[in-house]
């Protein structure tokens, strides 16, 4: 798939396979800033640019909690969340993300400013819905009793590790959605 002046053969590789899920039908792409460093976010947005129609597309991408780093130097995990979901959107060169995604439990940032950045984020246009991955039930549960007892965005999906080897899941993750209404979009389905 030459021509498109992008240089990387890796990158090359994604665009085709990109442009083969869009006319099969694809049509949710989840990618996340820590991935290469930002650069599947790149590859995945110029690809996008390309060959769909951003209205008939459904884009995830993931932000990482805090590091130690930043934690040390008094960066707020609203400053992080929000700073993050700008290189994303950047990075992904669109106006907004359908879904953004807390990829784990961020044990160093209370749970509250964390929805409340969140929610900023949706009331601002830049997420449509956002999601948690890697997070226990009681996780989830406890986020989404804050968002909805303050009026904010809930988490509307959770992206587990589930497949035929680890069922996990179905202890208390599944049935809770189930009652929920909240979607699964597992990783590593084919173990």
């Amino acid at each position: 798939m030459g021509g498109y002046g992008w240089g990387d053969t890796k990158e090359n590789e994604l665009i085709e396979a990109v442009h083969t899920a869009v006319d099969q039908g694809v049509n949710f792409f989840d990618t996340a800033i820590g991935y290469q460093s930002g650069t599947s976010e790149q590859y995945l947005g110029r690809a996008l640019n390309d060959f769909a129609k951003r209205d008939e597309v459904v884009v995830a991408t993931k932000f990482f909690p805090r590091s130690p780093q930043e934690i040390a130097d008094g960066v707020s995990g609203k400053d992080h969340i929000l700073g993050l979901l700008d290189r994303s959107l950047t990075n992904l060169g669109m106006d907004y993300v359908d879904l953004y995604i807390c990829h784990m439990w961020d044990y160093h940032t209370p749970v509250e400013e964390m929805m409340e950045a969140l929610n900023s984020a949706v009331v601002a246009g830049k997420v449509r819905a956002i999601g948690i991955s890697n997070c226990f039930a009681w996780q989830l549960a406890k986020a989404n009793y804050i968002a909805d007892k303050n009026g904010w965005a809930k988490f509307v999906s959770i992206q587990g590790h589930y497949n035929l080897l680890f069922r996990e899941e179905e202890r208390e993750m599944v049935p809770f959605c189930k009652d929920q209404n909240i979607a699964l979009t597992p990783y590593s389905p084919l173990a």
